[in-house]
């Protein structure tokens, strides 16, 4: 029975784009070229709708322990987004900090702040202003070896997802590889989860494990949004021993198209 669910679902993706070519509807397959071709087509549709969003957000960071993770800091943000055509402005305020579940004043949130925003630019920290969709795109093509592989085995948050994965020609800077979930009939991503191709490894700090995943869901609007970022990293500090870090990043009432002021993004390159 679950097979024949996901073979309706995917005959019926396949009749959704016109980007399916004659050919492969004939012969039952799916050209996995023409479903790029319809996602980047779906995220450029959103693109063209949405100027600029406002994220109510909520970072926790701790660890994992026997009896389940243990919160040790949590932030309470309102993150800044506008989209411009050839980048994304971010800028995040930090408007509470709690230690160990205690509320802490507004000159140690400050302190804290700026201290997480140096760190940030010295990692080269990926955030939500970083476009997931970058490996799809046709000038990417000779860093990155792109695979379809059908269907995924089990739905994905409640999805019927199309599976790709995504796999850095080299171990550079600023490539990723990565596992993509699309929902089968919109063409939105659902989930990625995804770690960059070459890890820091710098004299007083070096990585040897990040691992991130991006949850997007539907708004009533109808626009495919963040919900959710994690990550769960792994390194060596000069003079310690392991660190461990987890973190949740979580998501809330996106108010779209409000016209935020440039100025605000101003503020956030002279922090950095």
């Amino acid at each position: 029975m679950k097979k024949i669910i996901y073979l309706i679902l995917l005959l019926a993706a396949m009749t959704l784009p016109a980007a399916f070519d004659a050919a492969s509807q004939e012969s039952g397959n799916i050209d996995p070229a023409a479903i790029i071709q319809r996602i980047l087509s779906v995220e450029r549709e959103q693109l063209d709708e949405i100027k600029d969003i406002i994220f109510e957000a909520e970072f926790v960071e701790g660890e994992f322990k026997d009896d389940g993770f243990e919160e040790k800091v949590r932030f309470v943000k309102k993150i800044y987004l506008k989209f411009l055509p050839d980048t994304v402005l971010f800028h995040e305020d930090y408007l509470e900090y709690y230690k160990d579940g205690e509320l802490q004043d507004d000159r140690d949130r400050k302190k804290e702040e700026v201290k997480r925003k140096e760190e940030k630019k010295k990692r080269k920290a990926y955030d939500i202003s970083y476009s997931i969709y970058t490996p799809f795109y046709a000038d990417q093509g000779e860093f990155y070896d792109i695979e379809y592989l059908g269907l995924a085995e089990e739905k994905v948050n409640d999805y019927v997802c199309h599976h790709f994965t995504v796999r850095a020609r080299e171990e550079r800077e600023g490539l990723i590889n990565g596992d993509y979930f699309f929902e089968a009939g919109s063409f939105n991503l659902v989930r990625v989860d995804f770690s960059p191709a070459k890890l820091v490894k710098k004299t007083m700090f070096k990585l040897s494990k990040l691992d991130m995943t991006l949850l997007n869901g539907p708004t009533p609007e109808g626009y495919w949004l963040p919900r959710e970022f994690s990550i769960d990293g792994r390194g060596k500090a000069a003079f310690f021993f392991g660190v461990d870090f987890n973190g949740r990043e979580y998501y809330r009432k996106p108010i779209i198209n409000s016209g935020i002021d440039d100025k605000i993004f101003e503020v956030e390159e002279n922090d950095e």
